[in-house]
């Protein structure tokens, strides 16, 4: 069975060939980092809220303009400073800070939590910007997105900083030994839903057949015999990571997912040929000019996955890698062949770390 990339398949003629970034819609779910912590909701009148009875907000962003799964603009209001999603209401420009972090004002990622009153209420938090008159019995958060891989958006510079000390920006660049920890101690998610979780801020295909090309930092991982991908994880150095993780691996059906989120080629090389996606812990930490003969070494490896659409797997559990930068590699086994673009919204696939109990 044959393999390819755009770029490898011009790598023989070009010397200037880049990988091409699949044209996927970007949408992705949010979620509230601080006191309170949780999944951000949307009610039906368009308030954005943390936790609650109302289902999870679908979000997505478009030349700085962010909006819900109704395609409402998402804006802070002007008398309020609410953060809310309305038809019709004026656009607030919003960014993802480098670390993925939802900002607005170009680069203020806190945010203000205050209980929500009223008929019905159910425990959430209405969100509000820092403009907030009164903030009495609020708290300060952030809120982190999956869309630090949106192609409309695209990433920001990894040389630029945030304010916020606990930003994955300032995280210290040291590989960390992979102390698995036993399953039975801990009690880890097995999905992204529910909580906290860190996703790569850096995806890095190198492949066997360019070893000295960089093909820099892409939306989309490559897993195939002759393309591995590299993850860089920056991890907060603050709870809930200062505990136990869990690496896990989401891998809904197609029809799941956004059209041309995934290309998958394994379940007869599983079957015949023994295959999977095997997962390491590399030795030193990858950047966007990382090639196949410049990677590094395998740390430690957590073994073979076989995956099959429509499961999540749990890679490794081990000691939170707490403010520090940490590289994971996916290779192929036996011949399989997985092309996916890393997306956090519901049905999320990919390769991601939470935070255990």
């Amino acid at each position: 069975m044959k393999y390819s990339l755009s770029l490898l398949a011009l790598a023989a003629t070009t010397n200037a060939a880049v990988l091409r970034r699949q044209n996927v819609p970007c949408t992705f779910s949010m979620a509230a980092v601080g006191d309170p912590t949780g999944s951000i909701v949307e009610t039906t009148i368009g308030e954005n809220r943390i936790g609650g009875s109302w289902p999870q907000g679908v979000y997505s962003i478009d030349a700085k303009v962010l909006t819900d799964a109704e395609g409402h603009n998402c804006s802070i209001s002007p008398t309020t400073s609410q953060f809310q999603c309305i038809q019709g209401s004026a656009v607030t420009l919003f960014t993802l800070g480098n670390n993925g972090n939802l900002n607005y004002n170009n680069s203020t990622e806190n945010w203000v939590a205050c209980p929500a009153t009223g008929p019905g209420e159910d425990g959430s938090y209405n969100i509000f910007t820092q403009a907030k008159s009164n903030t009495t019995g609020c708290e300060t958060i952030q809120i982190v997105t999956g869309g630090f891989s949106c192609a409309a958006l695209g990433r920001p510079s990894s040389s630029s900083t945030t304010s916020v000390a606990t930003a994955t920006s300032t995280s210290t660049s040291v590989p960390v030994a992979a102390s698995t920890t036993s399953a039975a101690a801990v009690s880890c998610p097995t999905d992204i839903t529910s909580g906290p979780f860190e996703y790569p801020h850096l995806i890095v295909p190198v492949s066997s057949e360019s070893p000295d090309h960089p093909f820099g930092n892409q939306y989309t991982a490559h897993i195939t015999p002759q393309n591995s991908t590299i993850f860089n994880f920056d991890v907060p150095s603050t709870a809930p990571y200062t505990g136990n993780c869990a690496l896990l691996f989401l891998f809904p059906v197609a029809s799941a997912t956004q059209a041309g989120t995934y290309n998958f080629t394994g379940i007869e090389e599983e079957t015949n040929e023994n295959g999977g996606i095997d997962f390491s812990l590399l030795s030193g930490i990858a950047n966007a000019n990382t090639t196949y003969n410049t990677q590094p070494t395998v740390a430690t490896d957590f073994g073979k996955v076989e995956v099959i659409p429509g499961k999540g797997y749990k890679v490794s559990t081990f000691a939170c890698p707490a403010g520090k930068t940490v590289s994971y590699e996916a290779k192929s086994v036996g011949g399989l062949g997985l092309e996916y673009f890393e997306n956090s919204a519901p049905s999320a696939i990919g390769l991601y770390m939470v935070p255990c109990a």
